[in-house]
């Protein structure tokens, strides 16, 4: 008599279940149906099924798995998905769940070998990164390597043959060997020695995926970009406080009436020439800045894709959702895939002190325009000395209102930043924070480092000394911004302001 409950994890198609009921009928027992619900459980034995769309990650890690005797990821193949990241989700759910101890069944499925291989590759292959294989960069006129190294390569007026460019090929070449490059690729290196997943496995293992490669020989056959991210200038609305001249005019506005000298004086802005851009291999499109819902470069940019019938893509927009204006709405009906990246640092007014000229209302209220209008919709939270004791708030406020979706998280500056994360002197709160986001759907729901890093600040805060020369400089470089910005920390984040008392001895 089969005495076992078995949840299989599919492609949240009809196969799914006609699969299920093969298994089923192969154990002599019954395919008991969808489970569309976290709070289900399973009364009697035999198999059930759901998908990452029918039930999040998270749910299915906190709510879901503890009730079944195994998991099974089901062997259907990426095309058989409605799309490939539910794919890439579902088998990032199944390593969560092996990771957590649970009797999981997916190592052996035909369908999992390619990604099983980069699965595994990244973690061997210590510099392999996808990004110069298949992105073309431009920041301000300039190809760079990726966002997190703004150095340029060179100019992107100059590339004649991007596949064989020689800014490029030293870099590809060295991934391939495995050999590192400290003085490009710092920033991955640094999150990977701290036990976490950097931006390099994680981004490189989806587009892996979404470029159906087999093999790093693979990458040499690519001849033009599949990723395009346009960053013509620093015009932006706001002026976040993690955030600088480069990236924002009102900052280098500040600055300037501040005596602060510039962070690059050497870059130009430039808009993207379209020309770059080969329609035909694109995958996606990513438009940051800045901010581009205030470019006029980036509307112009939405017209002309829309005049030569150029609009089959993923449109990417990393924005800080202040303005999604009629007109904006308007042009984006006529692209096939549309999302918005939008970034919340706290909860309520302490989003507004950290990004300052935000407000969080009108930001929540433009995300469920967008959702309303069917475009997705996914997040980005940076975690800073100034949020270290109230992330979880954000975890709790994505659980609550956008149950499912996926939020990129990522540390403000480097480990000796005095805008980074990690030198709070609240230790125990900052703990407690991290302890709650643990108990949160999102901290499961595949978005980069939503788990690891809320890991690595636990790991870093048990064993936890405060620099308070570091902690000074932080509440020196904040009240430079009070003064000029008429703000006070007390008023927003007054745990952090009692903690200036630590610094005065």
């Amino acid at each position: 008599m089969f005495n076992k409950k078995i949840l299989c994890i599919g492609n949240e198609t009809e196969l799914t279940d006609q699969l299920t009921s093969t298994l089923a009928a192969n154990d002599a027992t019954v395919n008991y149906g969808l489970i569309s619900t976290d709070n289900f459980s399973p009364n009697e034995f035999g198999y059930y099924h759901t998908s990452v769309a029918d039930v999040s990650s998270g749910s299915i890690v906190l709510n879901l798995a503890p009730k079944f005797d195994s998991i099974v990821m089901l062997d259907q193949t990426v095309e058989s998905y409605p799309h490939w990241k539910s794919f890439v989700n579902t088998f990032r759910l199944m390593i969560e769940l092996e990771e957590k101890g649970y009797n999981t069944v997916f190592r052996d499925n035909g369908s999992n070998t390619d990604i099983l291989y980069w699965h595994n590759l990244l973690k061997t292959n210590k510099s392999l990164c996808l990004y110069p294989f298949i992105n073309l960069i431009n920041d301000y006129g300039s190809a760079v390597m990726c966002q997190k190294n703004p150095n340029p390569l060179t100019k992107i007026e100059s590339i004649v043959d991007w596949s064989t460019d020689p800014a490029f090929m030293p870099i590809r070449n060295n991934m391939l060997a495995g050999l590192q490059m400290p003085d490009k690729c710092n920033v991955c290196y640094e999150r990977e020695q701290e036990g976490g997943e950097s931006a390099r496995q994680f981004e490189s293992l989806e587009w892996a995926i979404h470029l159906k490669l087999s093999h790093k020989q693979d990458l040499k056959k690519i001849k033009q970009p599949a990723l395009y991210e346009i960053r013509p200038s620093n015009k932006c609305n706001i002026m976040c406080r993690m955030c600088d001249d480069r990236h924002s005019h009102l900052i280098e506005e500040e600055n300037k009436k501040l005596g602060l000298p510039a962070l690059d004086e050497q870059w130009q802005y430039q808009d993207f020439p379209y020309d770059k851009i080969d329609f035909d291999t694109v995958k996606r499109i990513y438009w940051a800045g800045g901010e581009p819902t205030v470019m006029p470069e980036f509307y112009a940019f939405l017209r002309r894709c829309v005049e030569q019938k150029q609009t089959n893509f993923d449109l990417c927009i990393g924005t800080n959702g202040m303005k999604i204006s009629d007109t904006l709405i308007a042009l984006l009906k006529e692209f096939s895939r549309v999302t918005f990246s939008i970034s919340f640092d706290g909860y309520g007014k302490i989003n507004d002190y950290i990004r300052w000229g935000s407000d969080f209302n009108t930001v929540r209220n433009n995300c469920y325009r967008i959702v309303k209008e069917g475009h997705h919709l996914a997040f980005q939270t940076v975690f800073s000395l100034y949020n270290a004791t109230r992330i979880h708030e954000i975890y709790e406020f994505y659980d609550r209102e956008f149950s499912g979706l996926n939020s990129l998280v990522q540390p403000a500056g480097g480990i000796s930043s005095h805008l980074g994360p990690w030198n709070n002197p609240l230790r125990e709160q900052v703990l407690e924070s991290m302890y709650r986001c643990q108990e949160t759907k999102v901290y499961y729901n595949s978005g980069r480092n939503t788990d690891a890093l809320v890991t690595e600040m636990i790991n870093r805060y048990k064993n936890y000394e405060c620099n308070f020369d570091v902690l000074s400089k932080f509440f020196q470089y904040n009240d430079q911004l009070d003064k000029a910005r008429g703000s006070r920390l007390v008023d927003y984040i007054p745990e952090l302001e009692q903690a200036r008392l630590l610094v005065i001895r």
